[in-house]
C-alpha cells in the first residue's frame, strides 16, 4: 500500500470540544476533508491516526484462533482493536479525541498534543509521553547501530 508520507512534529491544542486540528501539511497530503480514519491506541502510549484501509490490513494480522495466541498478542489486540474509533475529519480538518483515548495517552488536564508524522500514519502524543519517549530514544545506543539510511557508493 502506498500513500502519503507524513513527516515532522508540531504542538497543537485541543479545542473546548476535545477536537484536534490536523496540521495543514498533513491535510494537504490527505486531500479530502471527509477522509475516514481510525483513531486508536498504540502500544507506545500515543494514539495512531491511520486511514481505514491501512487499519484493515493491520487488524487482519490479529485474525486466527483466539486460544492459540501468545499473551503478548492478546494484549496488543486489546490495546489496538479495543480502543479503535472510526472517525472522519471535519471540513476544518479536525478530529475528535474521545475521553477514553485522552486518558490512554495520558493527556490529563493538558490540552496540548504533539502531532507527529510517522510515515504512513500520524501519531498523537501528550507532551509528557512525547518528552519521555524522545529522552529514551536519545539514550538508546542500540538505535545508533541499527539505522541504515543508504549507501555512500555513488
Amino acid at each position: 500500500m502506498s500513500g502519503p508520507l507524513f513527516c515532522g512534529a508540531s504542538v497543537h491544542s485541543l479545542d473546548e470540544k476535545s477536537r484536534l486540528i490536523v496540521p495543514k501539511r498533513f491535510m494537504d497530503l490527505i486531500g479530502e476533508s471527509n477522509a475516514e480514519f481510525v483513531l486508536t491506541a498504540s502500544p507506545d502510549g500515543c494514539l495512531w491516526l491511520v486511514d481505514r484501509q491501512r487499519f484493515a490490513a493491520l487488524s487482519a494480522r490479529f485474525e486466527g484462533d483466539l486460544l492459540d495466541q501468545t499473551s503478548r498478542r492478546r494484549r496488543l489486540r486489546r490495546v489496538i482493536l479495543g480502543h479503535a474509533e472510526v472517525c472522519t475529519l471535519d471540513k476544518s480538518g479536525r478530529v475528535l479525541i474521545p475521553e477514553v483515548l485522552r486518558i490512554y495517552m495520558n493527556l490529563g488536564s493538558s490540552r496540548e498534543v504533539v502531532v507527529v508524522g510517522a510515515g504512513e500514519f500520524i501519531e498523537l502524543w501528550s507532551q509528557n509521553n512525547w518528552s519521555a519517549d524522545v529522552t529514551k530514544a536519545q539514550h538508546d545506543s542500540s538505535l545508533d547501530n541499527n539505522i541504515t539510511v543508504g549507501t555512500a557508493a555513488g
